[in-house]
């Protein structure tokens, strides 16, 4: 069994080599070899069962773009222009271009554990709060390298996007505006310099083609997908936005003290960021999710959007939008793929494929051994082999990174086994799951991750006993709020990372 194995390792690793836009990587280990259930399942769909109808406001953006946010912008622009005062000529630091920094401390829990070699680790700025925010929360993230795959960038920049939901709490002063719960932002990070800027998120107030106006969208963000100019965010209960990067755009008024949005007076501001990125479609599922809370039961006729991946395994015609549902304590998420036109394609280039005007779904797959699935991503071995990668969080204590496959049937890596705080990766509650294959020429096949947690302090009024003094916070004896918030990337085909489960 044991030379099998490493022979189809090899193999995987020889298929992985040669495929520029795809993974091809085998499973680490075969199935195993007592009759149990498999930890994924194949799912029927019914003919009608979670298509998508699209919401089109491309030609709205098209009027903003062209006659109320005019001054256009580029990835370059918003990751290498630094600010130093705001649209009124007055000193503000706020606008900074910020700085990703080396993760230290506490912090480095939040990183995949000593055995796993680390090829990014970053944690954010703590210039303002950043790191520590209890009002804003890392969540989605995607890079260019998915995006592309030819040589790792768009517009000439090596980019990874992490999208951010704004959190009100009960005894906040202001909880509508530009402090509305689940406000959205995304931030693009530049890798080669590790300088980052805000972006806020926007939506045009209607469909038309003469609309002047737009404002901010909600949602927990838990999910994005980079793929050419388009960037796809879940929408949890609802379906998946789309926004494009090539309608970036630099609004009038910016500034910390700014707290508008939209068109104002003939002037365009953004809750004090200096750029949008706005929405050119939105994709809503036929039946709004009744509930997607942690013990919710699942709807068979509706999703939960909770993150997303790209897979370009099995090349252009077969590109796919892959999406999963977060149920803390229910078992049997679903994960559903749709299929992607390529961006080359002369109808809808880079946008979901649809038949009768809804979405396509490629095939769909239940998950009777997982819950709590925060992040993940499929490909296709060189077996024909559909694979999976799942993040699943465990609050502030070590969560499970899990590499599995259709028909494999060994045990699940829960949170309470392998140590102490159990788990086999890193704290703080890890996200989104992206492949990024190329760097230039080189080929870096690389797992991009992040984590959000957050240690408060015992005195802090937002404590709260159960999710504040578990894992790696039990200990945490600080004054201040102690950040677990980490990006990283690893090594897509390091054994010690595909030889998880």
């Amino acid at each position: 069994m044991a030379r099998i194995r490493a022979a189809r390792w090899k193999a995987a690793l020889a298929a992985l080599a040669a495929a520029c836009t795809a993974v091809l990587a085998g499973p680490a280990t075969g199935p195993a070899a007592a009759v149990e259930t498999p930890v994924v399942q194949p799912l029927t769909a019914g003919a009608d069962q979670f298509r998508l109808t699209d919401t089109d406001y491309t030609a709205a953006t098209a009027n903003l773009y062209s006659h109320q946010l005019t001054r256009h912008a580029g990835l370059a622009d918003v990751v290498t222009t630094d600010y130093t005062t705001d649209s009124a000529g007055q000193d503000d630091g706020w606008l900074r271009l910020r700085q990703m920094r080396p993760c230290a401390g506490l912090e480095q829990a939040g990183l995949p554990p000593a055995d796993v070699d680390k090829k990014t680790a970053w944690c954010w700025s703590s210039a303002y709060g950043d790191d520590t925010t209890q009002h804003w929360y890392p969540q989605g993230l995607s890079t260019t390298g998915t995006a592309d795959g030819g040589d790792g960038a768009i517009q000439g920049r090596s980019v990874t996007a992490v999208a951010w939901h704004y959190t009100t709490y009960a005894d906040d002063p202001v909880t509508d505006g530009c402090k509305t719960n689940n406000l959205l932002k995304l931030t693009l990070v530049d890798r080669a310099t590790g300088k980052y800027r805000h972006v806020l998120l926007v939506e045009p107030t209607g469909t038309s083609a003469t609309a002047s106006d737009f404002t901010f969208v909600t949602g927990h963000g838990g999910g994005i997908a980079w793929y050419a100019n388009h960037l796809y965010v879940t929408d949890t209960a609802n379906g998946i936005r789309v926004f494009d990067l090539d309608k970036l755009a630099k609004v009038d008024t910016y500034g910390s003290g700014v707290g508008t949005y939209g068109m104002n007076g003939g002037r365009s501001s953004a809750c004090g960021y200096p750029y949008v990125l706005p929405e050119t479609h939105r994709y809503f599922q036929a039946r709004k999710a009744p509930s997607c809370a942690a013990n919710a039961p699942i709807d068979p006729a509706s999703l939960c959007f909770s993150w997303l991946a790209l897979d370009k395994t099995g090349g252009g015609s077969t590109f796919k939008l892959v999406t999963g549902e977060w149920y803390g304590e229910t078992y049997g998420s679903r994960v559903v793929r749709y299929r992607l036109n390529p961006a080359s394609s002369a109808t809808d280039p880079g946008l979901l494929t649809t038949s009768g005007e809804r979405t396509v779904v490629q095939d769909a797959f239940t998950t009777p051994a997982y819950r709590g699935l925060q992040g993940g991503m499929t490909w296709t071995d060189a077996q024909g082999v559909v694979n999976f990668a799942f993040s699943k969080g465990c609050g502030t204590k070590p969560a499970v990174l899990s590499h599995t496959w259709t028909g494999d049937t060994r045990p699940v890596t829960g949170c309470g086994s392998e140590s102490a705080w159990g788990g086999n990766w890193g704290a703080g509650s890890p996200q989104a799951l992206s492949y990024w294959p190329k760097l230039g020429t080189e080929q870096v096949d690389e797992l991009w991750g992040l984590t959000e947690g957050i240690c408060r302090p015992r005195g802090d009024k937002h404590f709260a006993t159960g999710a504040d003094d578990s894992g790696v916070c039990a200990s945490y004896s600080g004054t201040t709020t102690a950040s677990l918030r980490t990006v990283f990337a690893v090594g897509f085909t390091d054994p010690a990372v595909q030889g998880r489960h």
